[in-house]
């Protein structure tokens, strides 16, 4: 190699240098700028979702609020239709139990998030929306939505939801001749 090609390869290189290192700089200067600017929009978003939750945990405790001092939920006694026996299917529900359908119903149409309504009552009574024409042997007592129950009996009560394929929240409230259990599963 002549010294002329030398010369051209040593100033190519010392040329390609300080560029190479340019950009070298400007993409960890990019990199750290997007990772920056992923997590404060991560973290925003975030946020919003934490308040979304938790504007839909106060909506359903103001619904808790609510039902508990219903005048019908009030007025539940020992008499709601038991899906306990094998043959529940064909006793026909009484009027209490279709008015506590017609309610839960509206309430489910008003928040179309809410997948399932459910009440329990500890004598084995139990309405539920969306309703089921052929259900039988079903005891309410039995479900994890009713076991976790009762923290405060003189209160409206909401334990932690309980998580799967569905999230239920599930709260009791006192009542004049029974106590009841309700549970509200939401789907997304």
């Amino acid at each position: 190699m002549n010294i002329k090609q030398k010369l051209t390869l040593a100033f190519a290189v010392i040329a390609c240098v300080p560029i190479v290192l340019v950009a070298v700089l400007i993409v960890l200067n990019l990199r750290s700028e997007a990772r920056a600017g992923f997590l404060d929009s991560s973290g925003r978003e975030i946020r919003q979702v934490d308040n979304a939750m938790q504007l839909f945990f106060q909506g359903i405790s103001q619904n808790v609020e609510f039902l508990a001092s219903h005048p019908q939920l009030q007025a539940i006694d020992g008499a709601l239709k038991s899906y306990v026996a094998p043959d529940a299917a064909a006793t026909p529900m009484g009027a209490q139990d279709r008015r506590l359908f017609e309610l839960f119903a509206g309430l489910a149409a008003s928040h179309p998030a809410y997948a399932y309504l459910s009440l329990g009552t500890r004598e084995g009574g139990y309405v539920f929306w969306p309703g089921d024409p052929n259900l039988s042997n079903y005891d309410p007592r039995t479900r994890p939505w009713y076991r976790q129950r009762w923290p405060s009996r003189d209160r409206p009560s909401a334990p932690r939801p309980i998580t799967g394929r569905l999230t239920t929240w599930c709260w009791s409230a006192p009542c004049a001749a029974s106590p009841i259990a309700w549970a509200a599963r939401a789907g997304w």
